[in-house]
């Protein structure tokens, strides 16, 4: 093939409800929707923010830093500093902090299968995760606005 599907894992995250987080190690930073945030109920710090450049070239603002938000990751969890971005083109976007916090390994498998091993560091335990190939598109969608 001349082209493979991104990866996702299914997370639970927050504790709250099961989120695609789409895995892109060439990404700096861990973002998600304003949408995923707000149904995550998750406070973000808007003194926090950054300008950041998409593959399209186009300039987005972030929002602000949701810290410390909690990833549970098979029977790990792992605490990211996750980047808020308004209208993004995806629930969770996994990026570089996931690979650095977690010590990850990517493995992938010539029938296009791919597992993620996690190391956690506060508890030196190790757990490997299927990941699924991406079902395209946010799920949390902007809700219109009311009047």
């Amino acid at each position: 093939k001349e082209s493979h599907a991104l990866r996702a894992i299914n997370d639970l995250v927050n504790n709250l409800t099961e989120v695609e987080c789409v895995l892109d190690p060439g990404s700096q930073i861990v973002s998600m929707s304003e949408a995923v945030c707000h149904a995550l109920r998750l406070p973000y710090d808007p003194s926090i923010v950054l300008n950041m450049q998409s593959a399209n070239g186009t300039m987005d603002r972030s929002l602000g830093l949701a810290h410390n938000v909690p990833f549970p990751m098979g029977y790990l969890t792992l605490y990211i500093q996750t980047h808020v971005i308004r209208e993004a083109a995806y629930d969770i976007l996994l990026g570089r902090p996931l690979d650095v916090v977690g010590a990850t390994t990517i493995r992938n498998y010539r029938n296009e299968d791919q597992t993620i091993e996690i190391y956690d560091p506060n508890s030196s335990m190790r757990a490997i995760i299927p990941t699924v190939p991406r079902r395209g598109g946010p799920k949390f969608l902007p809700s219109p606005p009311s009047f």
